[in-house]
């Protein structure tokens, strides 16, 4: 059960980054002016409500969900431990 609910999380998660991106990235194609500035500017109102949807519920579920706790603490180990590969030398 547990599984099924956090696939549905990540799943909800993505769904909603996917409309945001079309809508704050998408172009409108109307040629009257009044229209396409109406609908650009509702577009990217409702994609930038969308991020911030995003933004609240993965900061809600990120304290209970197991995967996304568990991805949260990768990302504190990485950034605790960096790619040696990765970080630059003060002599350059």
């Amino acid at each position: 059960m547990n599984k099924t609910i956090s696939v549905i999380r990540i799943a909800i998660l993505f769904a909603l980054g996917m409309v945001a991106f079309l809508l704050i990235f998408g172009e409108e194609q109307d040629a009257n002016l009044l229209t396409w500035t109406f609908r650009f500017i509702v577009d990217k109102a409702v994609g930038f409500g969308t991020m911030f949807l995003i933004a609240r519920l993965y900061k809600r579920w990120s304290k209970v969900d197991p995967w996304l706790i568990a991805y949260d603490k990768m990302c504190e180990e990485v950034m605790e431990k960096p790619n040696p590969m990765c970080i630059k030398d003060s002599e350059d």
